[in-house]
């Protein structure tokens, strides 16, 4: 099963230099870098990464505008081509958290996959308009954040409150006697909540093995916020429910696994000093 788009054979193909990373590519690549020998597949990764560490503030110069530089045909076979096939920039210029993403990891047993895909059909996990992240050549061998890196839109093209996460960290670090000495972190569930921008059901060896589909939590930056395990006959129909954001009230509630960066000394983890860019450390 090809990378595609859930129904929909004929997504609006973007003009070269018209996405916020290749904007950022172009603004980046010939700045000059420490190791000068860096070769170009290295370099594109770094950028893709900063990229999206840049979080929704950062990357707020690069979004496309009516100023956004027309890339030369060079520029387009030497810089922006080559940063992906064309299926997944199509692919993630014509989706967003509003639908679904299937990200399928693991290649090792056909029938655990076909078994969750039949799963999805009655389920709705991923429906009508969701992107179908499917390539063994792309993604055999990655985890998650490796193939975010070549489908950085699905955190990226996402808007952030950012008054209502600064308020919701402030809150959460005023609470000085939090009742619950078992899980200190439980503290920040609304914080965690209102940090997620995107969704991802991940099809991993876990997965494929009867361990349940892997759903993941993102913030701006792609790290995972929380992740839990598809049970059969819960979250039907999970368009609707992003929509009425019942998700947050599963994270409200410390449903799932807290991600490494929102642990303590993570990158988004406590101790928080307030005001600072993002509302983190």
């Amino acid at each position: 099963m090809p990378v595609h788009i859930i129904e929909n054979e004929n997504p609006e193909i973007p003009a070269w230099g018209s996405i916020a990373v290749e904007v950022f590519f172009l603004s980046e690549w010939d700045k000059s870098h420490p190791d000068p020998s860096e070769f170009p597949v290295d370099r594109r990764q770094r950028l893709l990464r900063q990229f999206l560490a840049l979080g929704y503030e950062g990357r707020l110069p690069y979004q496309p505008g009516n100023s956004s530089p027309t890339p030369t045909e060079a520029q387009i076979d030497e810089i922006l081509r080559p940063i992906r096939p064309e299926a997944l920039r199509n692919c993630a210029h014509n989706t967003g958290a509003e639908v679904g993403c299937w990200l399928r990891l693991c290649y090792t047993n056909d029938e655990g996959h076909k078994a969750l895909w039949s799963a999805n059909e009655i389920a709705e996990w991923v429906t009508y308009g969701g992107a179908v992240l499917d390539d063994e050549g792309l993604f055999s061998g990655l985890d998650l954040a490796a193939a975010l890196e070549l489908f950085p839109e699905r955190v990226t093209d996402e808007r952030v409150n950012l008054g209502l996460r600064e308020e919701s960290l402030r809150e959460a670090v005023d609470a000085e006697n939090y009742p619950s000495e078992e899980n200190p972190l439980e503290r920040y569930a609304f914080y965690q909540a209102d940090c997620v921008v995107t969704h991802i059901f991940v099809e991993d060896e876990v997965a494929v093995n009867g361990g349940g589909l892997l759903h993941v939590f993102l913030d701006d930056c792609g790290n995972v916020v929380r992740q839990w395990r598809v049970e059969d006959g819960s979250e039907d129909n999970y368009d609707g429910a992003w929509h009425e954001r019942l998700w947050k009230e599963a994270i409200r509630d410390d449903c799932g696994e807290i991600g490494p960066a929102y642990h303590e000394g993570g990158s988004r983890g406590p101790p928080y000093t307030l005001g600072s860019p993002g509302a983190v450390r």
